[in-house]
C-alpha cells in the first residue's frame, strides 16, 4: 500500500469514528461546551493516563471555560473550573450525587469490598450512619478527635526523641516520614500491638499497596496489571481480621480508638462480618496515613529550604512551647518534667506555619470529587446536566487558576495567603479536602497533626538540606502530589532536655 492510500483509509477511518462519537453521543446545544480530543473517542482517557490528574489543568488552560464537556471513551463528564457552579453543584446532592461514584471507586475497586456489602452501602442505612459517626467523632474539640491526636502525636514525639538520642545523622526525608507517621498513626488508632508496628512486612506492604492505587482504580483487570498491590492489600486485610479478631474476644493488647469501637459495633448492628469490619479499619488507616504523610514532607522541605521562613517559624514555635515542671502522678510518684506543645497553641499563635500549610495543600492537593447527574437539570440558569453524565470538580485545574489565586498560581508562594486576605476568594476554590456529602471528616485532624509535628521538628533539630526540593509528580492520580524524588537532610539535636507532652487544648497529655 503507498503512502497516498494509506493516508487516505486513516483520513477515512478518522472521519468514520468522529462521525460516531458525534451520532452516538449527541450534545445538546445547553449543555455546557463540548471539547473533543484529537482521538475519538480514547483521546482524553489516554490524556488522563498519560498527564494524571494534571490533565484538568490541561483543559482549563487550553479552553478557559467555567464548565466543560469532554468523552471519557463511551462516558459523558461536565468538568467544573468554576468555584461559584461548584458551589451550587453542590446545593443539589440527590440530583447530582456523589455517594455511587464514591462507593464504586472506594470500596469496592480500592479497597474491595464484596457486593453484599456494597449493596447495602448504596441502599442501606450503613453508609450514611457510618459518616455521620465519623464526622461527629472527628469534629474540632470532641474528646475523640483529641483523643485520637494525643495518641498518635505522643508515639511521634517517643520516635522523636529516640532518634534525636541516637546523635546526628543524614536521612532521607520521605523515607523516614514513610516510617514514623505511619507506625504513630498505627500505635494512635488501633494500640501498640497492631501488625505494622509488630512487622515492618506489613509497612512494606502498604507502601507497595500506596504505589499501585493509580492501577487498582483505573485498570479493569486490577489482578493482572498491578498483582503486588492486589496483593499487598490481601495479606493487609487478613492482618486486620486477626486484629479484628483479637479485639472482640477481648484481647487486652488491642486498644482501638473510640471511632474504630463506635464504627466496629455500628458495622455488627447491621449485620456485617469480620471482614467487612478487616476492611473497614483498613480504609480508616489509609485515609488516616497515604495523604498526610506528603503534606508533611513538602510541609517541612518547604521550611527548611527558605532560610528566612525557618527562623520566622522557629521563632513562633518556641513562644507555644512551655515547660511542665515536675508533677505528682496520680500514684504520688515524682514525674519528670515536660515539654509542652499545645496544638491550639500552634493554631493561634504560630500563623507563619499555619499559612505555609494553607499554601501547600493548594499547591500539592489534586483531589477529584466524582458525582453522577440522577436527572436532567439547568444550572445557573444556564448550563444543561443531563441524566446518566458525571460530574468532575478537579483541584488541579481550580488551584492553579490565575483568576482566582493571582498570575503566579502556579507556584510555590509563602506570601500568597497574606497576599490574598483582602480579596474575596470563593470557599469553593480551595479544593482540598474535598466537599460536599464527601467532605473529608479528617481534616482537621490532620491540620493539627501536621502542625504539630512540624513544629516538633523544627524545634528539636537542626536540620541541614543536603541538595535541593524535589520536583512534585504531578502524574499520578493520588488525592495529593507526591515528591518525584526525596530530599537528603543532615539532623543535628538541638538539646532537648525533657520528653514531650502533646495536647489540643481539651485532650490530656502524654
Amino acid at each position: 500500500m503507498d503512502v497516498f492510500a494509506y493516508s487516505a483509509y486513516s483520513l477515512l477511518l478518522y472521519g468514520l469514528l468522529r462521525f460516531l462519537e458525534v451520532k452516538l453521543y449527541m450534545h445538546d446545544h445547553a449543555e455546557p461546551p463540548i471539547v473533543r480530543s484529537r482521538i475519538p473517542f480514547l483521546g482524553h482517557l489516554l490524556g488522563l493516563i498519560r498527564f494524571g490528574v494534571s490533565y484538568y489543568r490541561i483543559l482549563r488552560e487550553h479552553n478557559d471555560l467555567p464548565i466543560l464537556t469532554v468523552l471519557l471513551a463511551s462516558q459523558k463528564v461536565y468538568v467544573v473550573n468554576s468555584p461559584t457552579l461548584v458551589s451550587q453543584i453542590y446545593r443539589r446532592p440527590k440530583i447530582i450525587d456523589s455517594n455511587p461514584p464514591f462507593l464504586t471507586m472506594i470500596f469496592k475497586k480500592l479497597f474491595a469490598f464484596c457486593d453484599d456489602d456494597l449493596q447495602l452501602l448504596s441502599h442501606g442505612s450503613l453508609r450514611q450512619d457510618t459518616k455521620v459517626t465519623e464526622h461527629s467523632m472527628l469534629e474540632r474539640g470532641m474528646a475523640s478527635m483529641n483523643d485520637i491526636y494525643r495518641d498518635i502525636m505522643s508515639s511521634a514525639a517517643g520516635r522523636l526523641e529516640s532518634l534525636a538520642v541516637e546523635g546526628p545523622e543524614t536521612i532521607h526525608l520521605q523515607d523516614w516520614l514513610q516510617t514514623i507517621l505511619p507506625l504513630s498513626t498505627a500505635d494512635g488508632i488501633f494500640g501498640t500491638n497492631n501488625p505494622l508496628t509488630r512487622s515492618p512486612t506489613f509497612l512494606d506492604r502498604f507502601w507497595q499497596f500506596d504505589r499501585g492505587l493509580k492501577g487498582l482504580t483505573m485498570s479493569p483487570f486490577p489482578s493482572l496489571t498491578s498483582p503486588g498491590p492486589t496483593e499487598a492489600r490481601r495479606s493487609l486485610v487478613l492482618a486486620f481480621k486477626d486484629l479484628v479478631q483479637r479485639y472482640e474476644n477481648a484481647s487486652s493488647d488491642i486498644l482501638l480508638c473510640d471511632l474504630l469501637r463506635q464504627t466496629a459495633s455500628l458495622a455488627r448492628r447491621h449485620g456485617r462480618d469480620t471482614e467487612y469490619i478487616a476492611r473497614y479499619f483498613f480504609a480508616v488507616y489509609v485515609a488516616f496515613v497515604i495523604n498526610t504523610v506528603p503534606v508533611a514532607f513538602w510541609t517541612i522541605a518547604h521550611i527548611l529550604q527558605r532560610p528566612e521562613l525557618l527562623t520566622t517559624v522557629g521563632n513562633e514555635v518556641s513562644k507555644v512551647i512551655a515547660l511542665n515542671p515536675t508533677a505528682h502522678s496520680g500514684s504520688g510518684e515524682l514525674e519528670p518534667p515536660r515539654v509542652v506543645l499545645d496544638a491550639a497553641m500552634v493554631r493561634e499563635h504560630c500563623p507563619t506555619l499555619r499559612l505555609t500549610l494553607e499554601e501547600v495543600l493548594r499547591y500539592v492537593s489534586s483531589s477529584i470529587s466524582t458525582m453522577v447527574v440522577n436527572e436532567d437539570i439547568l444550572i445557573n440558569n444556564e448550563y444543561l446536566l443531563k441524566k446518566g453524565a458525571l460530574v468532575q470538580i478537579a483541584a488541579t485545574a481550580i488551584h492553579t487558576d490565575p483568576n482566582i489565586w493571582g498570575q503566579n498560581a502556579a507556584v510555590f508562594d509563602v506570601n500568597r495567603p497574606l497576599q490574598n486576605k483582602d480579596k474575596q476568594i470563593h470557599p469553593s476554590a480551595y479544593r482540598t479536602f474535598g466537599g460536599g456529602s464527601t467532605l473529608c471528616p479528617g481534616r482537621h485532624l490532620a491540620c493539627d497533626e501536621i502542625l504539630a509535628f512540624t513544629a516538633m521538628f523544627i524545634y528539636t533539630f537542626d536540620s541541614q538540606v543536603i541538595g535541593g526540593l524535589p520536583p512534585r509528580d504531578t502524574t499520578d492520580m493520588l488525592s495529593v502530589m507526591k515528591p518525584a524524588g526525596d530530599m537528603d537532610l543532615h539532623m543535628g539535636y538541638m538539646g532537648l532536655d525533657f520528653p514531650w507532652q502533646v495536647l489540643n487544648k481539651r485532650g490530656l497529655g502524654r
